[in-house]
């Protein structure tokens, strides 16, 4: 955990003498001292409402507080998207492409076009977010499977991150989509929250409305240990969820059986040591299954779980880089980052989550809710 903690400063470090280096190429007639200061502002904007909402949460119903977090996150995704587009000019004077490149302006030309394309795009970004979660459809074939699981829906949420961005509007959108597609089963694959149960629990009653026939199942995610893995635990089974933490519950669909098994989020046990991930004790049963599901919140759960004997997993975590161009990078450090994979014998389903987290920007990657209908082979 130290460790991170100082990873996190270094690059927190590093990022603030960058965009500071790059106020001064695109302001030369400002002082050093009035750069310093306008990156400092713009970076205490970024982090210090987070910082008061982790020390404050009942703020999160206040008015001003939810206008000053939309302006900071806004402000956030444009500043991203700016430093992304910014490095390809670094990085052609660094290696001397251009002569003089700092004198001549060139510099400052190529910096300026990229924040007028890092603006342009978050604009648009945050009207995909306005929009709301796309409904993704997906069909997925297995051999031997039962006649009377073929044709079975399940509609996928993951990355919901309900808290001082996402409220009761959005929430709402989801439930009616969900319901709407009429899916046999619903799986919550983390991530529900950001905040306190007791602080958020207006807009996530809204979840209760939340049904199907074969249940609801929920497994955490990192985040929902930052707040409190187990008020949440508890929250959840209270709206009628099914929450599972390293065990399964058998389903059965006419003479098709179906194990749904969920393991804690990958980095558990550094909250809760008795919650360390185990997937082997998600997948066992007591006989043979004709399928066996595994929700799980992060993608490398699949290193354990094909081992374990499952079929398929449901997984999110990643946001699917959630805005471009930052989706370049997630797919350079994750393996499985977006969309339908196979690990082995194993299927793996990444959502780009339903939500979002930081930048209300989903430029290219829209919020999703996902809805898998599971095949025979060969149909």
């Amino acid at each position: 955990m130290r460790r991170r903690i100082w990873i996190f400063w270094a690059i927190l470090a590093a990022l603030i003498f960058y965009t500071d280096f790059q106020g001064r190429v695109l302001f030369p007639g400002a002082s050093a001292l009035s750069v310093a200061v306008l990156t400092s502002g713009l970076f205490i904007l970024f982090l210090g409402w987070q910082f008061w909402y982790r020390s404050h949460p009942g703020f999160v119903d206040s008015p001003w507080f939810e206008s000053l977090a939309w302006i900071a996150a806004v402000a956030m995704g444009v500043w991203a998207g700016f430093v992304l587009f910014s490095i390809p000019w670094n990085l052609a004077g660094l290696l001397g492409l251009w002569e003089g490149w700092l004198q001549t302006g060139s510099l400052r030309v190529g910096l300026a076009a990229a924040a007028a394309a890092s603006s342009v795009i978050a604009a648009a970004g945050l009207w995909q977010v306005l929009v709301g979660p796309a409904v993704r459809e997906v069909s997925i074939s297995f051999p031997s499977l039962p006649k009377d699981l073929t044709g079975l829906r399940i509609a996928q949420i993951s990355d919901l991150h309900i808290g001082p961005l996402i409220r009761e509007s959005y929430i709402r959108r989801v439930v009616n989509t969900v319901l709407s597609s009429k899916p046999d089963l619903i799986a919550i694959t983390g991530d529900l929250a950001d905040g306190t149960v007791e602080k958020l629990r207006r807009p996530v009653e809204i979840l209760r409305e939340l049904k199907a026939p074969l249940g609801v199942y929920f497994v955490t995610g990192n985040h929902d240990y930052y707040w409190g893995a187990e008020p949440w635990l508890k929250r959840v089974a209270e709206l009628g969820f099914i929450p599972l933490v390293n065990e399964n519950r058998l389903l059965r669909k006419g003479d098709g059986s179906i194990l749904i098994g969920g393991v804690t989020d990958l980095q558990s046990s550094q909250f809760v040591p008795a919650h360390r991930s185990d997937p082997r004790r998600a997948a066992a049963a007591d006989g043979p299954v004709d399928l066996k599901i595994l929700l799980a919140h992060r993608p490398e759960s699949c290193l354990e779980a094909e081992p374990a004997g499952f079929d398929l997993q449901l997984s999110g975590h990643t946001h699917g880089g959630q805005f471009f161009p930052f989706s370049l990078i997630v797919r350079l450090v994750h393996r499985y980052y977006r969309g339908l994979y196979r690990h082995g014998r194993l299927r793996l389903y990444v959502n780009s989550g339903t939500g979002y987290w930081g930048p209300p920007h989903r430029f290219l990657i829209p919020a999703e809710i996902t809805l898998l209908r599971l095949e025979a082979a060969g149909r």
